[in-house]
């Protein structure tokens, strides 16, 4: 347990110091969920305060798209002015499950503003007949004098007015020197009050964003990843719970039968449909989802075997990364052996080797700073399908490290099957409470 930590702590110095020379968009990205955990897990405010400071700086940025919603997936400079032009269903994915953790963990606004929009982006302008996602949308031309995704003074004002449409070119670093070759990506970075935009600017970004879309230049790339699917699937999920959004988990459980469906044929993105899974069931305890995780995973890849000593790619990084978060939610729930058993192999996978790991493996080592914690759960057992008013304030806290379970007169007999040691909890009147810390049960609260 120690020992867990003490790396654990290793991994968030190795990210302070990673932080300082590399400003790759993705590779920040990827070290945001372990700064958010050891904050928590540690105590240590200063990891808290990096990522907030990322979180800010991405929101401020180029990288965000100010007008369509969603995050472009690189940089090239340091200021994160300049995007690719690129918008991945990945990155946008990852960084609405980051922004959703940051809200559920501090409140701030824009974070919110950040997850919707970039699920909202997905939704929108990414799905496909079959029920899943394309890869993402980018500017045919990156380096075109005509870039779709650039703006003028004159072009704002063209939609907008003339006194609205200078103000929001003030507002976003508008101008007619450009900020990006001839034109202007809109940003915050100029911007010392960014967090009070005025009222009436969504509305200003959606006109913005409609005249957008009729120019030529934006190409939508319909190729379907798996993997990237499920992670849209977890960063629904969480939505759903986190901000209490049935909007999202109907898109989640739709998004969940199309993947089901896919699978079938196409077993790849095992690992992350398995995190997905063990993310909808915190959004709807529906234990099927659990039994899905565990099948996902019943004979899941052997990271080390297959590299045979050679570098990972950022893609097998976060597999790897995937399926630590994975194994950890699946041995909490379920209480099978094997899930830990398995969870001790990628652990030993990403410390020994993290010299060739990067920077998409670091999501992963979440787990290792909370094995190094006694394990919280609670189950809740309730006589009725309506949620208790206690459940609700449990769910409605910022608790990485608590993993809680639903049992009703409906679900028991699958909760049974996927999670067999919950049988011996039995229902009474009132909603039950049964605390664990730690593999110890403390005493019912509610009887």
């Amino acid at each position: 347990m120690d020992q867990d930590l003490s790396w654990g702590e290793r991994a968030l110095a190795g990210v302070e110091r990673m932080r300082e020379k590399d400003f790759d968009v993705r590779s920040r990205a990827s070290s945001l969920p372990l700064l958010l955990r050891g904050a928590y897990y540690t105590g240590e405010t200063k990891w808290r305060v990096m990522a907030e400071e990322d979180l800010r700086a991405l929101w401020r940025s180029g990288v965000h798209d100010h007008i369509g919603g969603g995050f472009f997936s690189a940089s090239g400079d340091r200021e994160w002015l300049r995007p690719s032009f690129e918008k991945r269903l990945d990155d946008n994915a990852v960084l609405a499950l980051l922004y959703t953790e940051a809200w559920e963990s501090g409140h701030m606004p824009f974070y919110r503003d950040a997850a919707e929009e970039a699920l909202d982006f997905c939704l929108r302008e990414l799905s496909l007949p079959s029920g899943l996602f394309g890869a993402g949308r980018c500017a045919a031309d990156p380096g075109a004098e005509d870039n779709p995704f650039l703006f003028t003074p004159a072009a704002i004002a063209e939609t907008l007015g003339e006194e609205d449409g200078r103000h929001f070119a003030e507002c976003y670093d508008i101008t007619d020197e450009g900020n990006c070759g001839r034109g202007s990506i809109p940003n915050l970075l100029l911007n010392e009050r960014w967090h009070l935009v005025p009222p009436g600017y969504d509305d200003f970004r959606e006109r913005l964003r409609t005249v957008r879309e009729q120019r030529a230049g934006i190409v939508t790339d319909t190729r379907v990843s798996l993997s990237w699917n499920a992670l849209l699937l977890a960063a629904l999920a969480r939505a759903a719970r986190v901000f209490d959004d049935r909007r999202y988990l109907s898109e989640a459980e739709t998004l969940c039968a199309a993947l089901a469906a896919a699978a079938e044929t196409d077993s790849s993105g095992r690992a992350a449909t398995a995190f997905a899974l063990t993310e909808l069931y915190a959004a709807d305890f529906d234990p099927s989802h659990i039994a899905a995780a565990a099948a996902a995973l019943s004979s899941p890849p052997r990271p080390a075997a297959e590299r045979k000593g050679t570098a990972f790619s950022a893609e097998s990084d976060r597999t790897l990364a995937l399926l630590a978060l994975a194994l950890d939610a699946l041995f909490s729930l379920t209480e099978d052996e094997i899930w830990r058993t398995r969870r001790g192999e990628v652990l030993r996978e990403l410390t020994l080797h993290a010299d060739r790991h990067g920077p998409e493996s670091l999501a992963g080592l979440c787990v290792l700073l909370s094995a190094a914690r006694p394990e919280r759960k609670l189950l809740c057992v309730a006589p009725s399908e309506e949620r208790p008013e206690m459940l609700k304030g449990v769910l409605s806290r910022y608790s990485p490290d608590l993993r809680v379970l639903l049992k009703t007169p409906q679900n028991a007999a699958a909760l049974s099957e996927a999670a067999p040691w919950t049988v011996r909890f039995p229902f009474a009147e009132r909603p039950v409470f049964h605390p664990c810390a730690d593999g110890v049960w403390g005493e019912p609260i509610g009887l």
